[in-house]
């Protein structure tokens, strides 16, 4: 590739603007994208309509997408700078401020105002290489209506003393991470404005060894190749289990570093991995866990053992690491071996979790009543059963709206609201006594967050406040700030919960796991103010009921005592998945709440009489998936059983939690939902 190409030939760059463009230091290796988008743009430049000048670099944390920005700066020899986006961004961000300043005309204190450009402004006019950062974040539409004007090919700002131009070698790179919940998507008009898009992932294996070569100078293939392994499997396994952080080049190459100063390959992956991706205690035990079941942690701490007692002479806190040929560890040093790698002991303390992935946090309840119970407080009135009979009515009649039109338009549906007995009462209270204490934790960690909620809204036209609004510069009342207005709206979430109630879930516990995942979630949710479905289904109970929707849960109902209900969860014959989410999806979608989450407890994959299977039942799977995806709803599916490829397959890998002990499922679930408040 041709390292530099000037758009502009009889463009002169100032002595600023030529200490702006990124000089590529000799580490840097060019990736594929960034050949890519290097040979669309020169390809294009001079094309018109077909003008490539604006690329969405979409990517986890760590994978690249600024060092590929700055690395076009260098490519195209433009300036660079950068712009981060924030939640409560407004338009003086995007086109620049009137401020108020001391004349400095004379003496006096007369007070002017001027202008100041954004960052934004000066790369538009100038014709700089810019970067916006995360603009997935901004909530004020204004804003991202200002950022769509500016990227026309064409386009124009109207600023508050004249209007800027866009200059013709302005290129702007959009950058946003691809987070693992509660990830918003990039407003649809500005990804429209978007020529050219790449998908930054965890880059090969070969080229993560490359690059680490590059950056730090340290060339062992195999001790190379077995960090890289498990980066990959961090990966992988923070994004089955929906944990939040990510294992990325950045945190390869820092721990690459540590090892080759001789620093313990074991107890750093600690401080340079593990801990950047989380440092909560059941979290740490499922990365360890998926660490010890593919044999590397093995591998690692065979790297840290120290060798037989070493020749006079030698240092003893150094160690040889012997790798044959295949690859394979030893710590053999019968014989000499010139090849060996010799590490230092590093004096890190032993940096591990020793929290064990089946206990759960014992925290104390004082919500108890002279039996052990917790005692609940029910404020709702008894619900008439002439009131249940029209709530389940209107269920019925919105569920078979729901599936008009779609390949279940023809299959016999009943909606069910269960009623519980005593007995469900005496098992639910028995279920909670267990589980509460870790509900209770996660809800008193979780409250204070909701009661300091940041507000993005702002009063207007005050005497004072914390920004300056230049629309209001020419106000004879000197009402010229905003300040915002305290948070008193909810939690912008709500909540569905599919079970899956086919036969298969009878086996190895799965179906007491999912009742307790439910309960669990059930009282997380109502402690917080979120509103909460809990709805199973089956299929083919009988020919004139192919298809079982029982609502357990709802959060329109006025029932206080429909949470005892989930006790009747139960295995009962096939699954018609698609059917049953666009029912529960179609529900939600009502709710007023910014953020909608389903989640799908299932132990295998779609199946019902008479064809619904295999690919048939698959491609419906998907379908429903992206069409309500596409409404905002956002899917998670709690994979229990043999066909967990099966169901990630359908749902995702990002989308999939992998449970492989039962026992985490009720605390994972409510872990989840927690992180997308």
């Amino acid at each position: 590739m041709k390292q530099t190409c000037v758009l502009s030939p009889a463009r002169q760059l100032t002595e600023e603007e030529q200490s702006l463009v990124w000089q590529k230091p000799p580490s840097h290796i060019e990736s594929e994208a960034e050949k890519r988008i290097y040979q669309e743009v020169v390809r294009n430049w001079n094309r018109g309509e077909m003008k490539i000048s604006t690329v969405l670099l979409e990517g986890d944390a760590g994978s690249g997408k600024t060092q590929l920005a700055k690395a076009l700066s260098a490519d195209f020899n433009l300036p660079y700078t950068k712009v981060t986006c924030f939640a409560d961004m407004d338009k003086s961000d995007v086109l620049g401020s009137i401020l108020p300043v001391l004349s400095e005309k004379d003496k006096s204190d007369t007070i002017e105002y001027h202008y100041y450009p954004s960052e934004i402004v000066r790369a538009y006019e100038n014709g700089w290489l810019l970067e916006i950062q995360e603009p997935t974040v901004i909530r004020d539409a204004a804003v991202l209506m200002a950022l769509n004007s500016a990227l026309e090919p064409d386009g124009s700002l109207n600023l508050p003393t004249r209007i800027a131009h866009r200059h013709p070698d302005f290129i702007a790179v959009i950058t946003t991470n691809r987070g693992y919940n509660g990830y918003r998507p990039l407003n649809e008009a500005l990804r429209d404005r978007v020529q050219h898009a790449e998908k930054l992932d965890l880059p090969p294996k070969a080229v993560m060894m490359e690059r680490a070569k590059a950056k730090t100078g340290y060339q062992s293939e195999n001790v190379l190749s077995l960090l890289a392994e498990t980066i990959m499997l961090l990966d992988e396994t923070a994004r089955a289990n929906a944990i939040k952080g990510v294992a990325g080049m950045r945190s390869y190459i820092f721990w690459v570093d540590a090892v080759q100063s001789g620093a313990s390959v074991y107890n750093t992956l600690y401080h340079k991995v593990l801990y950047k991706i989380t440092t909560d205690p059941q979290e740490l035990a499922i990365l360890e866990q998926a660490l010890v079941s593919h044999g590397l942690t093995d591998k690692l701490e065979e790297l840290d053992i120290i060798c037989h007692s070493h020749p006079d002479g030698e240092n003893s806190e150094v160690m040889e690491l012997h790798i044959s040929g295949n690859g394979e560890y030893s710590a053999e040093t019968d014989k000499a071996d010139k090849n060996a790698i010799r590490l230092r002991k590093s004096a890190d303390s032993e940096g591990h979790s020793d929290t064990s992935s089946d206990k759960n946090s014992d925290v104390s309840s004082n919500d108890n009543g002279e039996n052990g119970t917790p005692v609940y407080h029910e404020l709702d009135k008894p619900v008439s059963n002439e009131q249940k009979r029209e709530f389940r009515k209107q269920l019925n009649k919105e569920a078979r709206q729901s599936v008009q039109g779609s390949c279940h338009e023809d299959i016999k549906l009943i909606v069910h609201r269960p009623e519980a007995a005593a007995q469900d009462r005496e098992e639910y209270n028995r279920m909670i006594a267990t589980l509460m204490p870790v509900i209770r934790e996660l809800i008193r960690k979780t409250n204070p967050l909701l009661e300091h909620e940041v507000s993005a809204e702002f009063a207007k036209s005050q005497l004072y406040g914390t920004k300056f609004c230049a629309d209001q510069a020419a106000s004879l009342d000197f009402r010229v700030f905003a300040r915002k207005r305290p948070p008193e709206e909810e939690p912008s979430l709500a909540v569905a919960l599919r079970i899956d109630e086919s036969a298969s879930m009878s086996a190895f516990g799965r179906l007491d796991a999912a009742k307790q995942a439910a309960v669990a979630l059930y009282e997380f949710c109502t402690g917080c103010g979120i509103p909460i479905m809990v709805y199973g289904d089956t299929a083919d109970r009988s020919k004139l009921e192919q298809m079982s929707v029982y609502a357990y849960v709802d959060s329109e109902s006025k029932d206080a005592d429909e949470k005892y209900a989930l006790m009747n969860i139960q295995a009962r014959s096939n699954n018609r998945d698609g059917m049953a989410l666009r029912i529960i999806s179609d529900r939600l979608f009502k709710a007023p709440q910014r953020t909608k989450v389903i989640i799908s407890i299932s132990d295998g994959q779609p199946k019902a009489m008479p064809d619904y299977t295999g690919e048939k039942a698959a491609r419906d799977m998907k379908d429903t998936l992206q069409e309500y995806r596409r409404k905002g709803i956002q899917f998670l599916a709690a994979a229990i059983g043999q066909d967990k490829e099966a169901i990630r397959e359908l749902y995702g890998a990002e989308n999939t939690l992998d449970i492989t002990d039962l026992k985490q499922l009720p605390a994972r679930l409510v872990q989840v939902i927690a992180r997308f408040l």
